[in-house]
């Protein structure tokens, strides 16, 4: 299959981008289409053959009228026109309706009643045609009509009709009022909508424009997707690293804040590695590309988000769903209100308005806007704390998340190993580091990197192999050499007296012999006891599993407050324990370094990659992606979840409650003969008023600042 993402603009509302999104799925080309109007983007996966833009916009003009704008994701999207041309032609509109209303009211007087009537009915089209064509499109595509553009056109219609029946001037300023408000709230709610966009993609856009390649000691400025690895850059203060880079000469002083999330400064050195994103506030660097752009950690982190909306949040579903039924039953509901009462007292011109207005008032778009906005801006916040979510679905399992099974090595501890102890058994000391230095300094693992560091070899090792939960074998000098854990030596049948060491115990053999140990020691992370107490402060048990020895668990599980854990486990067995922790009841996360725990990281309902950067195996297996090294960022990622789901039950119960209130005061001021006290214009309030709030209330999650206590 192929998959592709593209930028779309030009959509009215939510509710035209499902309605478009559900007529991309019936397209025999497409396996699934997804569009996420709070991004902008469009996600398609085809069976076989991919189609054109214009063939997408094609069918998408099947069922929508609004102009709508494609393009690839590859090239830079545009910049967000908030006062473009239908803005102003919008606003030029609204003032005319604003103007007639003005001289109807004041300069003419109900003698002039069909003086009015023109003027009313100049404005009244002017403002609504382009909302009526839609109901006709919608029509002329046998596409269910019953939306918001249908419910405002009735309810303006109906007020010019009842005028005319009536004679009542009055009521043709209802009917203009209601569709200038309408106009004018679109206006509003256009520029909330796209203020929000704009900031939530500043928030994540990470993206870098130039990069400034060194060619026979002079300077060329190209785009980064030119560079290539070996390449020579020059970065000077105030300019972002353009793709992953090695530091050759000079020193400064880097920001990782874009990344990391955090705002502490470090000082760059010659031989540093450093990720695209990075800012350098001081200094100037000459660094060496190692990675291309396409494979820098920027470029993966921009993917990441770009994509994460093509996984859509339960908020999402049930907007979807809300929609769908809501409208159709307010506008059933209002009919019959309208249409009964008028049967039951033979008052029609009250029931009638009253049924507009319960038609306006319901309108679903403070809901269907700001619940999926709410969720963006979820994404945006954990962006600029280090975070990134590879959908909003994963923020509805984060609140699901009752248990966190974590991994120890580099993960609770800092995976930075020290020798706390050398006892060579036999041999000399400089004989067993010769030996275990050579044959580490083909490993991978942090242990094996820090004894390669003890003593450089000049002999080098060959047929080394890893053998997974135990150690390592290779040939030294000709002879087979184990270097790892008791299990090993048990395993091969050697000989040898088991050393209960407070740290990890590493054996050598070499030619069948036992020659020594060393006790390696790692140090706890600073806030991996703040992490366990917040979550379990909140509900959220901690396992521990590790391979490390019963009695060093048990000091770490004690000095930490882990009440569960699993020793002494090969990493097949971490598996097996992960399977028990799992429930059908709540979601359980795993977190682990992102290299060698990409297994259980898949497998848990929600997994956590920590200190990602750079990490092909964490960004492909990993939900959650926390950019550095800090514990905390777990802690905090569900809290941002949690803000997610606050706001967005707030926005949805806080908008029902407002029309609801509005809809019984206007039932219950026309029973009591005062219909006039809710005037259409604040039926038309509460439904454009309540959605520029509401966008606005979502928005603020922006800004919203993380707090570390426990509640």
């Amino acid at each position: 299959m192929i998959k592709k993402s593209y930028h779309i603009t030009g959509f009215d509302c939510a509710h035209c981008a499902l309605k478009s999104e559900k007529h991309l799925n019936k397209h025999p080309a497409i396996n699934n289409a997804v569009i996420d109007f709070a991004k902008d983007k469009l996600f398609i996966e085809y069976k076989d053959k991919e189609l054109t833009i214009d063939d997408i916009l094609k069918s998408i003009a099947e069922v929508e009228s609004d102009p709508i704008e494609i393009e690839d994701a590859t090239k830079q999207k545009k910049k967000y026109k908030i006062f473009n041309k239908d803005f102003w032609y919008t606003l030029a509109r609204v003032l005319i309706g604003v103007t007639i209303i003005l001289v109807c009211s004041i300069a003419l007087t109900h003698e002039q009643f069909y003086i009015q009537l023109g003027l009313y009915a100049f404005g009244i089209v002017l403002l609504t045609y382009d909302v009526t064509w839609k109901v006709i499109l919608h029509i002329i595509h046998k596409e269910n009509p019953i939306d918001e553009s249908l419910l405002i056109t009735l309810c303006t219609v109906g007020a010019f009709i009842v005028a005319i029946i009536a004679h009542e001037s009055h009521f043709f300023m209802e009917a203009l009022m209601v569709v200038t408000l309408y106009q004018t709230g679109k206006i509003i709610e256009g520029i909330a909508t796209n203020k929000s966009k704009e900031a939530v993609s500043k928030a994540v856009n990470l993206r870098i424009e130039h990069a400034a390649r060194l060619v026979n000691g002079e300077i060329q400025e190209v785009s980064p997707e030119m560079l290539d690895v070996n390449d020579m850059i020059v970065v000077t203060a105030g300019e972002y690293i353009p793709v992953d880079a090695v530091v050759i000469s000079g020193d400064g002083q880097v920001d990782t804040s874009s990344l990391t999330g955090e705002f502490v400064p470090v000082t760059a050195k010659e031989g540093m590695e450093l990720y695209s994103g990075y800012l350098l506030k001081e200094g100037t660097l000459n660094l060496k590309v190692i990675r291309t752009y396409q494979n820098s950690a920027v470029s993966k982190i921009i993917d990441l988000i770009s994509n994460s909306g093509a996984k859509k949040s339960k908020a999402d579903e049930f907007v979807s769903k809300f929609a769908k039924w809501y409208t159709p039953i307010v506008f059933i509901v209002s009919l019959l209100v309208a249409v009964i009462g008028g049967a039951v007292t033979n008052n029609w011109k009250d029931w009638v308005i009253l049924g507009l207005k319960m038609m306006v008032v319901a309108c679903p778009c403070a809901i269907v806007i700001s619940v999926p906005l709410a969720y963006f801006a979820a994404l945006g916040l954990a962006s600029k704390n280090g975070i990134v979510f590879k959908g909003t679905n994963y923020i509805d399992e984060l609140n699901r998340m009752e248990k966190l099974v974590t991994d120890k090595t580099g993960t609770l501890t800092k995976g930075v190993f020290e020798i706390s102890k050398i006892v060579p058994i036999g041999v000399t000391q400089d004989f067993l580091l010769d030996v275990m230095s050579s044959v580490e300094s083909l490993s991978n693992h942090p242990i094996g990197k820090t004894i390669a560091k003890l003593k450089k070899s000049s002999v080098l090792s060959e047929n080394f192999e890893e053998l997974a939960g135990l150690g390592v074998c290779a040939e030294y000098k000709g002879d087979m050499v184990l270097i790892g854990n008791s299990k090993l030596l048990n395993e091969y049948e050697i000989e040898f007296e088991e050393v209960d060491e407070n740290g990890v115990v590493v054996y050598c053999v070499y030619d069948g012999k036992y020659i020594g140990y060393l006790v390696i020691s790692d140090e706890v992370r600073e806030s991996s006891k703040e992490l366990v107490s917040s979550l379990q402060n909140n509900g959220v048990d901690v396992v521990l599993l590790t391979g490390d020895k019963e009695h060093n668990t048990q000091k770490l599980c004690s000095e930490l407050g882990i009440k569960k854990y699993y020793s002494s486990l090969l990493p097949d067995q971490k598996i097996e324990c992960l399977e028990k922790e799992l429930s059908n009841k709540y979601a359980t996360g795993f977190i682990g370094d992102g290299i060698n725990d990409a297994a259980s990281i898949k497998r848990a309902d929600i997994g956590f990659a920590m200190g990602a950067i750079g990490s092909d195996a964490a960004i492909e297996s990993a939900d959650v992606v926390i950019m550095n090294d800090e514990p905390m960022k777990v802690y905090d990622s569900i809290r941002i979840a949690k803000i997610a789901r606050h706001t967005s039950v707030f926005n949805i119960i806080f908008a029902l409650s407002v029309k609801i209130g509005v809809e019984l005061a206007a039932i219950i001021t026309s029973l009591l003969g005062k219909g006039e006290l809710i005037p259409m214009w604040l039926a038309v309030l509460a439904d454009t008023g309540l959605t520029v709030l509401m966008v606005i209330n979502s928005l603020l999650i922006l800004y919203r600042k993380i707090k570390r206590k426990s509640v």
